[in-house]
Order: structure tokens, then C-alpha cells, then sequence
């Protein structure tokens, strides 16, 4: 797992112009402090123009190779989801375009607010996911050979589907071929069954310079998975050497609060991973409630780490042997993020950020792939 110039080589392929800043200070802390030479517009994208990045980057339109982000779309998350009556975004009747001018232009009404996501440090940010749209109208005026974005698996399925094809027709629309892949982070080597929606779109003049069409674009940009057999929990964070207080401020946190009724009645080591909402546990716990609480398997890849579920006081991910969420330490590790990574704030905060996170295991696979199947040859 610590390959951090293997990894950081190709993640920094992605982020060496500009970084703008998602959500709170911290995050942007955390990110200039790992990312010292990168230009960061600390700003909201929706008051942005594609020419305050170009003239940041001091680059024309067109010249950028990769233009990466990862605009929210959080009501088409899965995470926490019952079996029954997750609605995605069948409430939501808003019809979201792009005007003649470019502007994102928003009709309809909401009658649910599953598009509202909260920071740790209180901060809200409601209708998120018109954030994708934004994007789409920023790249529109950069013109980059390549634009990636991630989002959450639940986009490609139900209701959400909906959304998926009007950002592949916005994508087309600004004068991209456009391919997508649920990707699972553990076939890449990340101790961790983290499914993610990646979209790679690339310019159509670049698309006929190279002679990819619709046929052959998705198999020459994904890469195949590295890792057949995956990276388990347990051999992922064995080995760490955590600091004391730490693990005794995680243990006491649990037997001060309500988390202690539920998570004691799982067991250690269990052979798959355990919820106090499984069947079995119907006898004290009729409701089925804390479905978000999961004792993991140590022998199987860690389930997908939340932004909200590693921070101390919510239900998550709690450690396989010990009544406590994981240490900071470990949640790098599940990851895949190298150790001298640093993170900024409070552990709520740290937990956060790395929840949010796209595994970097994971983006090195697919950037190597863009790069030597579409960049390099186009730009040779």
C-alpha cells in the first residue's frame, strides 16, 4: 500500500494549475498543505468563470489537458440506504439547462431537500446538484482535451438515471464524446469496496485526431483492474502503530454515548460484515434501526468509507476487534492515501475529508490510462 511517489505521481498529473475550494477551511488547508505550488480559488464555482481559472493557470481555452472535479450530487447517494423506499431524486421535478448564454437556468419546484449537504463545520450548500451543471459551463469555456468527473454510483440506476443522461447530453452539447464506468476502488488496491461513477469525455477534435468513436473510446480510456485478488481490512491496518490517547478518546466516545448499545452487541472478527439492522438481531432491535452501523469483516475490504459516518458521533464504520471508529491513521490507510499525507482540524474534520475523498489508487490507474492512450499520443 505505501507507494507514495507511485501515487502522487499521477494524481499530480491531474492537480498541478488551479484547485478550488470545496466547502469549509479546512479542506482548503488540507489541500494547500499536501499541494504547496498549486493556485487555489478559494470561491464559489457557481461566481466563477472558465476565464478566472484559464487566467490563473495562464493558459488559453483549449490548451488545458485534464480538467478533474467532483461536483456533488449527494441525493443520489446509496450510503445508508434502506432496501425499500429510497426514492433518488423521483420527488424532485426541477429541469435544470443550459440557456443560449451558457447559464445555468433552473425551473420547477422541490419538494424534497435531499440535495442539502452539511460540513462539519455547520456549513450548508442546498441544491448541490446543479454543482454538476456548473462544471459542464466552466469546461465549456476552458475547452480541455480531457474532462474527468466522479459522482456516486446511485446516478446510474432509478430515478437518477434521469440526471445521468442530462449530464452526458449537457457533455455532448459542449462538443465531447463522452463514456462512463462504475469503477470499485478495491480492484485497484485500495483495502476498501468504494464504488464511484467516473465519466471521461474527451474533446472531438482530439477523438478524431485519435480515431476513437463510440465504439472503441470506453475500452481505450478504463483501465483494467491491477488487483484481482483484494487488499482485506485486516491486512490493511494491522500493522499500524497508533498513538494511545488516540484509541482511548475513539473507545471512550463510544461507552459515553448511545453508540454503546448497539455496536457491543456485535462481534468481533465477524465473518461478514454485521449491522445491528441484520435479521438476526431482530429480537433487540424490532425497528431495525442504525443501519449505518457496520461492524467489518477483517478479511474482506473495508465498506465504503462516508464523509458523515467516520465522524465520532454518527453511526459508520467501526473497528473490526475494538468497540471504536477507526484512527486517523487507519482511515489512510484504508484509502490508500500515502502515511506523510497531512490532514488539518479536528478528527471530525480529518475524518471528512478523507470521506470524501476519490481513492488516489484508484484515480492512478485511471490517469495512467488517459494519459498514455489519449494524451500522449494526441499532444505527440
Amino acid at each position: 500500500l505505501q507507494t507514495p511517489d507511485n501515487i502522487w505521481r499521477w494524481v499530480r498529473r491531474f492537480y498541478t494549475l488551479v484547485h478550488i475550494g470545496h466547502g469549509t477551511h479546512q479542506a482548503i488547508k488540507t489541500y494547500s498543505t499536501n499541494f504547496p505550488d498549486t493556485k487555489i480559488i478559494p470561491g464559489d464555482i457557481k461566481a466563477l468563470t472558465g476565464k478566472d481559472f484559464l487566467e490563473t493557470a495562464g493558459l488559453k481555452s483549449g490548451e488545458l489537458d485534464i480538467l478533474d472535479g467532483s461536483p456533488p450530487c449527494s441525493a443520489f447517494s446509496v450510503a445508508g440506504k434502506r432496501e425499500k423506499g429510497w426514492a433518488g431524486y423521483v420527488k424532485d421535478t426541477r429541469n435544470s439547462y443550459f440557456d443560449d448564454e451558457g447559464n445555468v437556468i433552473e425551473e420547477g419546484d422541490v419538494e424534497v431537500q435531499e440535495g442539502i449537504k452539511k460540513y462539519s463545520d455547520g456549513k450548508t450548500v442546498e441544491s448541490i446538484e446543479n454543482l454538476f451543471l456548473e462544471f459542464i459551463r466552466i469546461a465549456k469555456e476552458i475547452k480541455p482535451k480531457v474532462i474527468v468527473a466522479e459522482n456516486v454510483k446511485g446516478i446510474t440506476f432509478g430515478e437518477a438515471k434521469e440526471k445521468l443522461y442530462e449530464f452526458i447530453n449537457s457533455f455532448e452539447k459542449i462538443g465531447y464524446q463522452v463514456t462512463y464506468q462504475v469503477l470499485n476502488a478495491a480492484d485497484f488496491g485500495v483495502p476498501q469496496a468504494r464504488e464511484r461513477t467516473l465519466f471521461v469525455c474527451i474533446r472531438e477534435d482530439v477523438c478524431d485526431a485519435l480515431d476513437l468513436n463510440f465504439l472503441n473510446l470506453h475500452s481505450t480510456v478504463f483501465p483494467n483492474p491491477t488487483h484481482a485478488k483484494h487488499i482485506t481490512l485486516r491486512e490493511a491496518i494491522e500493522d499500524i502503530v497508533n498513538d494511545p490517547n488516540e484509541i482511548q478518546e475513539l473507545k471512550d466516545y463510544v461507552m459515553g454515548g448511545f453508540q454503546k448499545d448497539w455496536i457491543t452487541k456485535l462481534p468481533f472478527n465477524p465473518t461478514r460484515h454485521t449491522k445491528p439492522s441484520d435479521k438476526e438481531y431482530r429480537d433487540w432491535n424490532p425497528k431495525a434501526s442504525c443501519f449505518n452501523m457496520i461492524r467489518p469483516c477483517p478479511d474482506l475490504p473495508c465498506p465504503t468509507l462516508t464523509q458523515r459516518g467516520q465522524q465520532k458521533s454518527v453511526s459508520g464504520v467501526f473497528h473490526y476487534a475494538e468497540n471504536r471508529k477507526f484512527t486517523i491513521k487507519e482511515l489512510k490507510r484504508i484509502m490508500s492515501l500515502p502515511e506523510d499525507f497531512v490532514l488539518t482540524g479536528n478528527f471530525d474534520q480529518q475524518a471528512e475529508r478523507i470521506g470524501r475523498m476519490v481513492a488516489p489508487k484508484m484515480m492512478a490507474a485511471l490517469a495512467s490510462s488517459i494519459y498514455e492512450n489519449v494524451l500522449k499520443p494526441y499532444n505527440d
